[in-house]
């Protein structure tokens, strides 16, 4: 098959493909799937001291939002589409001006395009490979070869492309082609795995569910398990946990997602306070002797976090009935490598000290702090760590920790107190955290130390960092339209006028609206670049600085004006006619639609973004306002402890009883009256010097 030189335009319609689905909600939903099995398929850890997984009340801001259920109408609605019609297009236009393939398409040739393509996505080179996929998929030709084994993995590797991409609904339309014939064939089961898998991390699980409808009952074990779990989850999303439990039950050894089914049913029970129900059902994820011989090896390694999960919801069960010993066991079971061992050691902090073991806290703590590992309970380890002392009557080493710890999270606190109220600093935080700037630059009002550690604790808030990976992979995918619309201009220019030479540099003039727009982002991009590295090399005079902030500003003006220009346009007509050049005119028209859409959703996300923001600052708020409590009044032991202290020692000294630690000390003299002395020991001792030392040595 011989490739084609410019215009490639049947690639380029695979870029466009791949970039339908930024401007619609359903197919931007959430973080991109990673290249390997979905992060989104391990549910979250459950909250401190609770097992849980809601945060506490004292904790938690009113309103806070919650996932919105998928609705089976809009889920019965979106139908997959694969963007075939448009190709075709391509392909009869370039066969009218003699451009279509002059190679005849065989086995053994689309064996070797496979092979080059799994290549590419070896490499990361995934736009190049949907691109050559598309070319492959929607040729005329191909329908002869679907059949076959190579035919079926060029379907496989379009869609779960297009998937990982996050362009769920062709990639349903590739994928669901698989879904013929014996369900043990390869493809038809990696087809069915890739759906679960883009249903997990989808906001609308619905959808995928009724593509995997047609499983029949003769389907292999692991992939009934598979889109059981699927159901489970999708269950839980809607609120109904009885027919998610029903659902985690059908999930058997063999699927990679036992683990987290075995999990999250025993988190249902625990919720509905059934506390020896969910304890078997952890312990059969925790303990290795319960565990199915195979199910390590098919969770891979999501079945070692979910087991260190376990445990901790082992930990947590027993410290709720006050079982304190059982609790310390199950938190010991967390490895010294997992990734949940900090937030073990710090909770068998607690139990020890709930149980008046405060030798044992403080070893725990003492442990804690070997790691040298920042971990989401550090403001709540330096509170423990000063109780601990309080209780061992260390009064001076508590006063000393939560002075400290008040003179470092009351700035914070009164920081995010005034930043949440405030909707514009807290869009110049956001903003700043976007770009990778120092937040202490961005003229918030507050502390230079301050601002950074409101942008370290806003960057790991999980609210926060789910809209923040939307943003940026719409951005990405933006990106790649844009790039695309480019290609489309070159393509028509070269058609139009084949031996013109473009001039570097020319800019057209009249630009349309959504060329503007795409200028204007692409000269905001270069300037946020240069400033981030200007502020990055720290070397970059005053004067610089506040040029660039003032051009960018400057262009963000400019940016919005040319959006609500693009926004007030007519939507732009596709281009009558068969031809190529008419064909391109017309996908050009769609993709510049496709960006003004795009351009609406990405406004949205950065408002949710704020919004989201100002949630987390103010659960920051409450959060540390509790802890800073505790620290005042703990100070106040701290006090109470120092003057019991002295009213014993005092009673003590009244009735003739020395401390054993002022004997042969320097302190000694303290404790004498106004007719006594003190005489230290100076010397040597000599058993003949004293009756009963004979015979000692």
């Amino acid at each position: 098959m011989t490739r084609l030189g410019a215009p490639s335009a049947v690639i380029l319609a695979g870029a466009l493909a791949l970039s339908a689905g930024v401007a619609r909600p359903a197919a931007a939903q959430g973080a991109p799937p990673a290249a390997a099995a979905p992060s989104a398929s391990t549910p979250p850890a459950p909250s401190a001291s609770t097992p849980a997984p809601a945060p506490g009340p004292a904790d938690s801001a009113p309103g806070q939002p919650t996932p919105k259920p998928a609705d089976a109408s809009t889920a019965a609605a979106a139908g997959p589409e694969t963007h075939g019609a448009e190709v075709a297009a391509y392909t009869r236009a370039l066969e009218r001006r003699k451009l279509g393939p002059s190679a005849a398409l065989s086995r053994d040739r689309l064996a070797a395009e496979l092979a080059r393509i799994d290549r590419q996505l070896s490499d990361g080179r995934r736009d190049e490979a949907i691109g050559n996929l598309v070319y492959l998929v929607e040729s005329p030709r191909f329908a002869a070869f679907e059949r076959f084994d190579e035919g079926r993995a060029a379907l496989y590797y379009l869609g779960d492309s297009l998937g990982r991409a996050g362009a769920y609904s062709p990639a349903r339309g590739y994928l669901k082609r698989l879904l013929t014939g014996d369900p043990n064939d390869t493809w038809y089961r990696r087809a069915a795995r890739s759906l679960v898998d883009f249903g997990l991390a989808s906001d609308e699980p619905l959808v995928f569910l009724k593509d995997l409808s047609g499983l029949p009952p003769g389907a292999p074990e692991e992939l009934r398990s598979d889109v059981a779990y699927l159901r489970g989850r999708a269950a839980e999303r809607m609120q109904q946990p009885t027919q998610a439990l029903a659902a985690y039950a059908e999930v058997t050894p063999r699927s990679r997602f036992w683990a987290q089914a075995t999990y999250l049913a025993g988190l249902i029970a625990v919720e509905r306070g059934e506390l020896t129900k969910g304890e078997n059902l952890f312990c059969k994820v925790a303990d290795p002797k319960l565990t199915p011989r195979r199910a390590p090896a098919l969770g891979g390694s999501e079945f070692f976090r979910v087991r260190d999960l376990s445990r901790l919801a082992l930990g947590r069960v027993a410290h709720e009935q006050y079982r304190f010993d059982d609790a310390r066991y199950y938190y010991y079971l967390v490895p010294r490598d997992s990734a949940e061992l900090p937030e073990a050691l710090y909770e068998t902090a607690t139990t020890r000290y709930e149980a008046k073991d405060y030798d044992g806290a403080r070893e725990a703590m003492g442990e804690l702090e070997a790691l040298h590992r920042n971990h989401a309970y550090q403001d709540e380890a330096w509170i423990l760590d000063a109780y601990i002392d309080l209780a061992t009557c260390h009064f001076p080493e508590a006063d000393q920790k939560l002075r400290t710890f008040l003179a470092r999270y009351e700035p914070v606190r009164n920081a995010a107190r005034r930043l949440w109220k405030d909707s514009a600093a807290t869009t110049k935080l956001v903003e700043s955290v976007r770009r990778g700037a120092d937040p202490a630059s961005a003229g918030l009002g507050v502390p230079a130390d301050v601002a950074r550690t409101l942008a370290a604790l806003l960057r790991v808030d999980l609210g926060y960092g789910h809209i923040s990976t939307r943003l940026a992979w719409l951005e990405h995918q933006q990106s790649g339209l844009r790039g695309a619309m480019v290609e489309l201009d070159e393509a028509a220019r070269r058609l139009a006028t084949p031996k013109e030479v473009k001039p570097a540099g020319a800019a057209p003039l009249g630009l349309a609206p959504a060329e503007q727009v795409e200028r204007i982002d692409s000269q905001l991009a270069e300037v946020n670049r240069l400033l981030r590295e200007l502020e990055a090399s720290g070397k970059a005079k005053p004067g610089d600085l506040s040029a660039l902030r003032a051009q960018l500003a400057a262009l963000e003006v400019e940016a919005r004006a040319a959006r609500a220009a693009l926004a007030a346009a007519p939507a732009p007509r596709a281009a009558a006619g068969e031809d190529l050049s008419d064909v391109i005119r017309a996908d050009r028209a769609r993709a510049t639609q496709l960006y003004a859409e795009s351009q609406a959703l990405a406004a949205k996300l950065s408002t949710e973004q704020v919004a989201r923001a100002k949630d987390a600052l103010l659960r920051l708020d409450r959060r540390l306002s509790r802890l800073l409590a505790r620290a005042r009044l703990g100070r106040i032991e701290t006090v109470l402890g120092k003057k019991r202290a002295l009213e014993i020692e005092i009673e003590a000294l009244n009735q003739g009883l020395l401390p054993q630690s002022i004997v042969d000390s320097l302190d000694a003299e303290r404790y004498l009256r106004d007719d006594e002395e003190y005489w230290p020991f100076d010397g040597e001792d000599w058993s003949d010097e004293y009756v009963g030392g004979e015979g000692l040595r």
